[in-house]
């Protein structure tokens, strides 16, 4: 039973030792240069396509929605009619 323990000790210290060397590395200088090389108006413009590429499909739903919701209405009234 101590030697379990004993390893189990041994692996979480080792364990610990290599994450904490892990996390002390730098990003190398190269890689850390090319992170944010881009213009603020070539950023605006991508956002602002992705935007338009969700708004636009989403306009057409909503005036599809107004057209069955009309539609609808007018087949509740025809419906209403004809029972009373």
């Amino acid at each position: 039973m101590h030697k379990g323990r004993s390893q189990l000790l041994l692996l979480v210290y080792a364990v610990l030792t290599v994450g904490a060397a892990g996390c002390q590395r730098e990003a190398p200088a190269e890689k850390m240069g090319t992170q944010n090389t881009q213009p603020a108006g070539v950023v605006e413009q991508a956002a602002q396509q992705a935007i338009d590429s969700i708004k636009t499909p989403m306009d057409k739903a909503r005036v599809v929605e107004g057209t069955l919701e009309k539609a609808a209405d007018q087949t509740a009234e025809k419906v209403k009619e004809a029972v009373q």
